[in-house]
């Protein structure tokens, strides 16, 4: 099971996700991240979690520790091709040939930074601006 929750440090997450993604093929992993601060309620969380789980890919998600609760009961144990941290490295992950797609609440800086590197997104837009960027 590669499914990490919480790591000390910033530095330890940025070697720990960019560890994980070496070892995937290219174009093998869907990242997802919902920026620092739009908040999902517990649904919307658990159905993209079970989709994840369900779609059978190898998924980077950040769930900032604020919103761990919400995950699924079981989820972490269940799933045997997710990574599951609380803060990331965004513009590496999204460099790495790994990622083939970002799912994103398409902030301004989200959305920049992945067409700048081509990286196809997936909207789940929350509010403010993020609607007209989608």
């Amino acid at each position: 099971m590669t499914m990490v929750m919480a790591l000390a440090s910033s530095s330890q997450n940025d070697d720990a996700c960019m560890k994980w993604l070496s070892d995937k093929q290219s174009g093998s992993v869907v990242y997802v991240s919902f920026g620092s601060f739009a908040i999902l309620d517990a649904e919307p969380i658990e159905e993209i979690a079970w989709g994840l789980k369900d779609f059978g890919c190898y998924f980077l998600w950040v769930v900032r520790a604020s919103e761990q609760t919400k995950l699924p009961k079981d989820f972490v144990e269940s799933s045997e091709k997710g990574f599951v941290v609380t803060w990331g490295p965004q513009l590496q992950v999204l460099e790495h040939e790994a990622v083939e797609c970002f799912v994103t609440h398409y902030g301004w800086n989200s959305t920049l930074e992945a067409l700048s590197l081509g990286v196809p997104m997936v909207a789940v837009p929350q509010w403010t601006d993020q609607s007209t960027n989608a």
